[in-house]
Parts: C-alpha cells; structure tokens; sequence
C-alpha cells in the first residue's frame, strides 16, 4: 500500500463533528490501495469523548502520536474549568468582561489558534518520520488551521512532498471570527497565513462549492469539492421507525447563536396553544452542546418548555439510534454567510436515515439547492415568517411517510474512492 500522512487535530476518542470526515475516510482507504497514517496530539484539550469510534479505525492504519501543550491549560488552572469551552465549538455569546477577555486573547494572541504551539515541535518530528518511512503524501485538516501550518512547514523543507489541505470549514471568511473581536493585525495574520498554505499545498479540498470559490477568489489554484457524507455501516441494523403516540422533534450536535431558530420555537409554541392532540403528543429532543441563553429562550416559550428533553452528549452510535424514534429530524446550518457553503454531515445522515428533517439555512446556500435538486427534505430560511414555518410543521405532524429515491452518491466509501483517485493522479 502507498501510504499517506493525514494530520488531524481531532481523533478518536474525540467525539463530536471534527473527527467524523477523516475517521470515515481512513477506514475506506486501505479497501483503494492506500495505508492511512494519522498524526494527532497525544493529550488534546477536547471536551466531547466518544470511545465506541475507536472500533472504526481499521488494523492497517497507523497512529503516531506527540505530545501538545495548549494555553487553554493554563486557563484552567488559573480560572477553573468551564463547562462550555471553546474547543467543542460553542463560544459564550453572552457579553461579559471575562467572556470578552478570554474571547479576545484567543483571537489576537494565539493564531491561528491555541494548537500553534505545536507546530514548530511536530514538523521537526514529522520531517525525520517521513524520511525514515517514505512518505510522500500528506493531508491536513482543519480546523485547527495549525494543522495546515505543520503541513506548510513539511512542504518547505520538502518540496517532493504531495499535499492536500483539506477546510471542512472556511478560514479567514469564518464569521466565528467574529466572536474573537480580532484586532487589524491580527485579521491580516490570518489572510497571510491562509495565502500561504493556499498557495504552497499541491490540492485544496472542501466540502462545497460555495466554499470552492471562495477559495478560489483568494488564490487557490487547484480546488476540489469531496463533501460529507453517511456511512452504511452505521444504518446496517437501522430501523426507521415513526412514533404513534409521539411527535418526536429531535436536533443532535451543537446549537449556538449562529445557529438558533428562534421562529420555529415560536411557531411551535403557538401550534401547543392552538392544537390540544399536537401538544399532547409533541416532544423536543435536544442533545449536545446546547448554548445556555437558548435553552432560557425555549424555556420562556409556555406552551413548549415542559415538552424539552435535553438528553446530554450522545455518542455517534447513539445518535444513529435516537434517529430512530425522531418522528422529524433538524438540520441548523450557520445563520450567516458560512452558511452558505455549510454541508455538515449531519445532513446526509438525515438523508440516509430515511427521515422527515427540516433544515435551517441562509437563502441560496448550497445545501438549499441540493434539496431542491433531490427534492429531499424541508429547506427553510431563519428569516421565514412564523405562518410559513407552522404550516411546514402541520404538514410534516399529518403526513410522516416519506417517499424519495434514495442515492449512495454521499456514502463514505464512495466518496474515499474519490479521495483514493485524487491521490492516485497528484
């Protein structure tokens, strides 16, 4: 087998969105001739555990490990621990001086974030291991963009060497930034560390089209789009089964102020007043990290708050098994210009699962015209009126069978097989 060096923050045991995408394409890769070697910290700062992703990870691949120290650390010891921190991706929008501090070190002090101390360790690490094993291929992944500045130092020292860098998210067009109050320098920093690696990496990879041009209007060359996706193997004693004394409404990952639509609480909540079997039967599933201020926003909502169920991190495997009982699935993409290009993974295992989902979005984003295309799915925008939401919601309570020509163009191994072909022609 060739082998190929993929540099990821996230690793299993790491729960939670990051690590999914290049778990899956690892565990497709031996199938296509390719023997994965992963490089991952060895005590990362994460919040979100998932061990039973352990067992995905394939005999042939290869894990190397080192150590990494993170600023978060010393934060803790210092301030304690908090409960939502900023590595799972949820950022306290509540304004306070403390939350704007820490908000603001993190943006102006460590970029492009609090992994890049462990740069300059692991391209010195990393360029012994690649001559000791002959490796000529590298990935990274991001975010953490810190992993792309390892590659970016392995490619200086080693121009032979072939690599993708691979954005599941946007970098300098994030508008999480935003969160960071980030000061002039510290934008530009960004936009320069972003050209670099733009410009120096043999291929970049993203999971949209929205974002391929975007990459494209700030200098790319060579842009490929291999979305997310779903993995057969966790649908093979998937049952899609539709509760008959419930309407399950259930969203499973993060909810943030970038992603809260607040008109459906609302739409929802005036259905209960005006509908006694829809509010007998109506529960509210909610698991993840879930933004505080939103859960008191639900909570103010009379009719809804004693129907939430607030069910705490889930492990994937778990996740797949609450998509069984959901009586209609939800899909919350960022409530601003990222959304745009947002195809989270969560979207084509609504799709696989054979569900009645909602999806919240930005207007003309590509995930809006990929339902459309497929005519799969409920596409709605945050912005829609409360009128139109409850008729959506009154539609999908009457009729909850679902009937449309299911495709496997979004299945991990087809899309590895993708990835293993792009590797095959660099």
């Amino acid at each position: 087998m060739k082998k190929v060096l993929i540099i990821s923050y996230y690793w299993p045991p790491s729960g939670g969105s990051g690590v999914q995408r290049w778990l899956k394409f690892a565990k497709y890769l031996p199938k296509f001739n390719w023997k994965p070697v992963i490089y991952t910290p060895e005590n990362p700062y994460f919040d979100l555990m998932d061990n039973s992703l352990i067992a995905e990870i394939p005999s042939e691949v290869e894990v190397v490990k080192t150590k990494i120290w993170e600023p978060y650390y010393l934060k803790d010891k210092i301030f304690g621990k908090s409960k939502n921190s900023q590595t799972s991706g949820l950022i306290n929008n509540t304004f306070t001086v403390k939350n704007y501090f820490f908000n603001w070190i993190r943006g102006n002090f460590f970029v492009p974030d609090p992994k890049i101390f462990w740069v300059k360790k692991s391209i010195k690490f990393l360029l012994k291991y690649i001559n000791e094993n002959n490796i000529e291929y590298v990935v990274s992944t991001g975010p953490p963009h810190s992993m792309h500045l390892i590659a970016l130092g392995l490619k200086k020292k080693n121009k032979n060497l072939k690599w993708i860098a691979d954005f599941r998210d946007p970098w300098s067009k994030l508008d999480l930034l935003d969160n960071f109050h980030l000061s002039y320098f510290a934008k530009n920093k960004n936009k320069l560390l972003e050209k670099n690696v733009l410009f120096k990496a043999n291929l970049i990879l993203t999971v949209s089209e929205k974002w391929k041009n975007d990459f494209k209007k700030l200098g790319a060359n060579n842009v490929k789009v291999i979305t997310n996706g779903y993995d057969d193997s966790d649908f093979t004693n998937y049952t899609s089964k539709i509760p008959n004394e419930k309407f399950v409404i259930g969203h499973y990952g993060l909810i943030n102020h970038l992603r809260n639509p607040k008109n459906f609480w609302k739409a929802l909540d005036e259905i209960c007043l005006e509908n006694k079997d829809f509010s007998k039967k109506l529960e509210i599933h909610l698991s993840g990290n879930i933004d505080k201020n939103i859960i008191k926003e639900i909570s103010n909502y009379s009719a809804i708050n004693s129907k939430v169920k607030i069910l705490g991190y889930l492990s994937h495997k778990e996740v797949i098994d609450a998509y069984t009982n959901t009586s209609l699935l939800l899909v919350l993409l960022f409530n601003s210009k990222s959304g745009l290009g947002n195809h989270p993974a969560k979207l084509f295992e609504c799709i696989a699962c054979k569900k009645q989902f909602f999806v919240f979005g930005p207007e003309n984003s590509d995930t809006q015209k990929l339902l459309n295309k497929t005519k799969i799915g409920e596409y709605l925008l945050y912005s829609d009126n409360i009128v139109h939401i409850k008729e959506k919601i009154i539609k999908a309570y009457n009729n909850q069978s679902v009937n449309y020509k299911f495709s496997n163009d979004f299945s991990r191994e087809k899309l590895t097989l993708n990835l293993a072909d792009t590797l095959n022609k660099m």
